[in-house]
């Protein structure tokens, strides 16, 4: 890395951190030293393809992850940072720093990967040491800065456990509260694609923005029932988690997210999983590790399905996921769109919610305009 290329670093961050996720993927993909097949490249990518009209949802969620990534040394939100990262690391991945010491690895690797992936890492920082407000008030500029409203609202979420039910009509998710014990309609973004077979997660449901709905602030995580319902009851929710973690009841490693989404709560592999045929699966996800972008392909094959009617309603979110894939929809308007098809795409778009439904939507004006 050279000076320049430092510089170019410190634009990227500096127009992320103003909302031109443009501009920050421009000068990201300029600097020859950084991975363009990174998790954070994946997602300015597929932010910058979105353009500027996000639903406020979609900019909260990006506010929260540039909290958690913003180690600035001068900035209260670093230092905040640097202790969540710390407490995470001892309380809840230790088991991984201890096998990369035994196996004679890079530690600074792990800590890397922890505060990319680690689920419960994100929410201590955002939430419960308030990095996320923190973020808004002193680092936050320009477009991001303005849409920010949405976030400070998420601000006193409580963790809790949750049974996720059904997805209904008009792209409602029916959710239970277990703290509350009551079901309640949030905005269905596919989280129950996360919820394992018994359909119990932890999660917090926050102002979506979208009418009166609820929605999850950042794909739930699946755990046993048992688990669920304690720290829906405690009334310290992560001395719960950790004397789970403690009796092993609960595995560090599960909170681990590879596949970190902000417009979607459809994690990749899923999306590898619903749209790789049951025979083809082990050879695909190994391509996948091996390096190959398997994810995109997958992502069409399911936009494939779907304009052939070969999908119910119900698999709508999984159709919103994949369509926010850029490679997918690229592929879709050069090899999907036909005369007579407007009406098969307006009809998931309106199944599903921005920034999903005008994507969909485009197909169907392609397919018209095909027409």
């Amino acid at each position: 890395m050279t000076a320049a290329h430092f510089d170019l670093v410190a634009q990227s961050l500096a127009a992320e951190r103003s909302g031109d996720a443009a501009r920050a993927l421009e000068l990201h993909a300029s600097v020859p030293a950084l991975n363009l097949r990174s998790r954070h490249h994946v997602l300015l990518t597929q932010l910058a393809s979105l353009g500027d009209e996000l639903p406020d949802w979609v900019w909260a969620r990006w506010i929260a992850y540039q909290a958690a990534r913003c180690e600035d040394p001068d900035t209260e939100t670093g230092t905040m940072q640097r202790l969540a990262l710390k407490y995470a690391m001892e309380t809840f991945h230790d088991d991984q720093l201890a096998d990369c010491h035994a196996d004679g690895g890079d530690p600074v690797r792990v800590v890397s990967r922890v505060l990319g992936e680690s689920w419960l890492f994100h929410q201590v920082l955002v939430h419960e040491l308030g990095g996320l407000e923190r973020f808004v008030d002193e680092v936050a500029t320009g477009r991001l800065a303005q849409h920010s409203a949405l976030a400070r609202s998420w601000a006193g979420a409580r963790l809790s456990g949750f049974l996720v039910g059904p997805s209904l009509p008009g792209g409602r998710l029916c959710v239970e509260d277990l703290a509350a014990g009551s079901w309640t309609e949030v905005l269905d973004l596919g989280a129950r694609a996360n919820a394992g077979d018994g359909g119990w997660v932890l999660g917090r449901l926050v102002p979506s923005g979208a009418g009166d709905l609820m929605m999850f602030d950042s794909p739930p995580v699946a755990v046993p029932e048992g688990v669920a319902r304690d720290v829906a009851a405690a009334p310290q929710p992560w001395t719960c988690i950790t004397e789970a973690l403690d009796a092993g009841d609960l595995v560090g490693r599960d909170f681990m997210r590879p596949d970190y989404e902000l417009v979607t709560d459809v994690l990749g592999l899923e999306l590898l999983r619903i749209g790789t045929a049951p025979e083809d699966l082990e050879r695909v996800t190994a391509q996948l590790r091996s390096g190959r972008d398997e994810i995109p392909r997958a992502a069409f094959r399911i936009l494939r399905r779907a304009a052939d009617g070969g999908m119910p309603d119900s698999e709508a979110p999984h159709v919103a996921a994949a369509v926010l894939q850029p490679g997918a929809r690229a592929d879709a308007r050069r090899l999907l769109v036909r005369e007579g098809q407007y009406d098969v795409w307006a009809r998931w778009a309106a199944l599903v919610h921005p920034p999903a439904r005008g994507l969909l939507l485009d197909l169907a004006e392609a397919s018209r305009a095909v027409g």
